[in-house]
């Protein structure tokens, strides 16, 4: 088997990793699309890249010629920032919904097969039940309208249920994948001045803490659960899908580790221990409790809790390997090693990406360092 894979809206942190670990594999020629190629060069390092600078929502003719050469197209592009989805709610919706529009309509017409990666917000709230989200059963409860903390959601089920139509009416074939909390290299940059602006997710953030001698902040008290999966876990199971479309056409699927759930609260225990443990002894590790009004905005709102029945994946053979503390033991060294790079790239996001010095960890592979462009705003990342 040798396929050609086009994911769009492949220079992000999940998109970069899949082009290296689909390359890797000898298996896959990979174009990668996209409007920012740091982080795909950074993991890529002197490995060749057919790189195609594009935003999909310019040029439908260009989006057609790319799908037409593809035997399986991974839609990637998205808006996944928790800040933006209250700053920015409009530019949210479009890039997660009618940007990708396009990208369905092009797959449909030239008839390929379409890798969907959704999320697992759209579950939404577990409205007080303690099951597991599952892809066929399980209800999608959202928060009322002027809560804009669900409009991610919102787009990216609206999207889930056109892609589900366009196959029950025999017009596409494709497979959504809903990851659970994918962590690792090549996420978020450091950022050393918060503001709500340029605010990344909970593992940048309080790795941003943890180097700049602030204190973890727990939205509302960090009790909600998370279950992290390692990025290197998520691609082998986005690959296994892959090389199986076929056999799981038109179905859904959790990607996520139940092993590894976690409050966030205890998130940020376990991180300014492993981060005392492996860089710092004599860090502070404060941590306080905010309102999700002052961090996010007006209008934010949370899931209690995510956790994801995996049985489906399994059911190819699929099964994470890496625990939490492993899973952040990781990520934590990685961020420490690289802090001299990461706020280089910070002072200059428009310099050229140059591979940096591997961080030692036993698998140097997976901690190749990411760029901190803070270009949260992108549409394609």
């Amino acid at each position: 088997m040798f396929l050609q894979a086009i994911p769009l809206g492949g220079g992000g942190f999940v998109g970069s990793n899949l082009a290296y670990h689909l390359s890797d594999t000898g298996d896959y020629s990979v174009r990668v699309v996209d409007v920012h190629d740091d982080k795909l060069r950074l993991k890529m390092a002197n490995n060749p890249i057919d790189f195609v600078d594009l935003d999909i929502r310019s040029d439908r003719d260009a989006l057609d010629d790319l799908v037409r050469q593809a035997d399986v197209v991974v839609n990637l592009a998205a808006h996944v920032h928790p800040s933006a989805f209250l700053i920015r709610p409009l530019e949210v919706v479009e890039t997660n919904l009618f940007a990708s529009l396009e990208t369905v309509a092009s797959c449909i017409r030239n008839r390929k097969f379409l890798l969907h990666f959704s999320t697992s917000e759209v579950y939404g709230k577990t409205g007080g039940s303690e099951e597991p989200f599952r892809e066929d059963e399980t209800d999608c409860i959202l928060g009322p309208i002027g809560n804009h903390r669900w409009i991610y959601s919102c787009a990216k089920q609206m999207l889930d249920r056109i892609i589900h139509a366009h196959g029950l009416a025999g017009e596409l074939d494709y497979a959504i994948v809903r990851p659970f909390n994918f962590v690792g290299p090549l996420m978020d940059g450091l950022v050393p001045r918060w503001t709500r602006e340029d605010n990344p997710r909970v593992l940048a953030n309080f790795m941003s803490a943890l180097i700049y001698d602030r204190p973890l902040e727990l939205v509302n008290g960090g009790r909600s659960r998370r279950c992290f999966t390692f990025i290197d876990d998520g691609v082998d199971a986005l690959e296994l899908i892959i090389r199986n479309r076929d056999r799981v056409n038109r179905q859904i699927f959790n990607i996520g580790n139940p092993g590894n759930e976690t409050t966030i609260a205890d998130l940020a225990r376990l991180m300014v221990r492993l981060y005392r443990a492996h860089c710092d002894p004599k860090a502070s590790g404060e941590i306080r409790t905010v309102s999700g009004d002052s961090f996010y905005g007006p209008g934010y709102e949370d899931c209690d809790r995510r956790l994801p029945d995996i049985s489906k994946i399994q059911g190819l053979g699929w099964a994470p390997r890496h625990d939490l503390e492993e899973t952040f033991r990781r990520c934590v060294i990685y961020f420490h090693r690289n802090r001299a790079h990461l706020e280089s790239m910070l002072k200059d996001a428009t310099s050229p990406s140059r591979a940096l010095p591997p961080s030692g960890d036993s698998d140097e592979r997976t901690m190749r360092p990411t760029a901190a462009s803070g270009r949260h705003g992108s549409p394609n990342s």
